[in-house]
């Protein structure tokens, strides 16, 4: 991806996720016979419970009855590790642990917990029920809190499109980074739940599994987008024996990135988001027009001002820097870097060369 989010944590939003950790927890220390509120709920989320028993409260008691029920202690420390690994997202990401799917679960519970969790998430689900949000907020609050911090205008996860902003009426999507359908638990836990532009959250990565490319291959590492790691860019370089880009398959586009220890995260990421097809068809599509607005910069510093080709070269290089305030601004730049470091450049603009 482009750049990491920096992270809001704590928020209210979290508070459902932290109640039903609590009852996990404390369902886990298998000190219990009985459903109890008294031990299992938490006291803020009391109120909830009782508000929402069909919704809410016959489920908690439905898994409660099946997990104690269990025949083996086998099952029960699969349903354990599942509800652990699937939260620690990082550890997921880095490939130091393995995730567990529903299918993994035993059947009896799997059932009941993708029954609660499935209806967790959504404006119109229990995440936006009138009770949860006096406790919780909306989901809308904690994206005008994001966007405060996270400035950035465009996707990090394509740098195409831009995000919308906490001034803005709507909100962008929230990617389930690990698909809410395949792993349980995870539905709420708002370290796998991240700001999207439309077309990466319902076109592109959809629902594409981070963690294997299909059935047949190894688990994967990705990027985390809350990582720390400062020491991470994106560089495109377009490669091509002329600089007529609008046929996409008459080119290659090389993706790198300047941190070796992501890159099997970076191919991940372009694999999960299709980014060489959607890059290459966008540079392919306006290469012309880009074209045509270097060549008119280059008219208007050197031949109307008098100024040096030097300083034109410096002028276009800068001209994307900010890129991830611009919408498409990688893949301008890279252009700009492709044209600029052509031999011919200078003649081209110049007009001693025909193209």
């Amino acid at each position: 991806m482009l750049y990491f989010y920096r992270p809001i944590s704590p928020h209210p939003i979290e508070n459902l996720h932290n109640y039903l950790d609590f009852f996990f927890t404390r369902m886990f220390d298998d000190t219990q016979t009985a459903y109890s509120h008294a031990y299992l709920i938490h006291p803020d989320f009391q109120e909830i419970v009782n508000a929402y028993k069909t919704q809410i409260d016959d489920k908690l008691e439905a898994i409660f009855n099946t997990y104690i029920g269990l025949t083996t202690p086998l099952e029960q420390q699969t349903v354990k590790d599942a509800y652990n690994i699937n939260n620690d997202i990082i550890a997921l990401s880095n490939a130091t642990s393995t995730p567990v799917k529903y299918s993994q679960l035993p059947i009896i519970i799997s059932s009941k917990v993708k029954n609660l969790y499935d209806e967790l998430w959504g404006d119109r689900k229990i995440l936006g029920y009138k009770t949860v949000v006096n406790s919780c907020g909306t989901v809308k609050q904690h994206f005008n809190r994001f966007r405060e911090i996270n400035e950035f205008l465009v996707c990090p996860f394509c740098g195409l499109e831009s995000l919308l902003c906490e001034h803005d009426d709507g909100r962008d999507d929230y990617d389930h980074y690990l698909l809410k359908s395949q792993y349980p638990f995870i539905s709420i836990n708002f370290n796998n739940l991240f700001p999207m532009c439309h077309r990466c959250n319902s076109k592109n990565k959809n629902q594409k599994d981070l963690v294997y490319e299909n059935v047949a291959t190894p688990q994967r590492r990705f990027y985390y987008p809350y990582s720390n790691e400062n020491n991470h860019t994106i560089n495109l370089n377009i490669v091509s024996p002329n600089i007529d880009l609008k046929d996409p398959t008459q080119w290659q586009l090389e993706v790198n990135t300047t941190n070796l220890a992501y890159e099997d995260c970076k191919e991940t990421w372009k694999d999960v988001f299709d980014i060489e097809t959607r890059y290459k068809a966008i540079i392919s599509k306006h290469s012309k027009t880009w074209n045509e607005r270097i060549f008119l910069k280059h008219h208007k510093i050197c031949k109307k001002n008098s100024r040096s080709y030097a300083e034109f070269e410096e002028d276009v290089l800068d001209d994307f820097n900010d890129y991830l305030n611009i919408s498409n601004g990688i893949l301008m730049k890279s252009f700009n870097d492709f044209v600029i470091n052509d031999p011919n450049c200078e003649a081209n603009l110049s007009g001693r060369l025909v193209i």
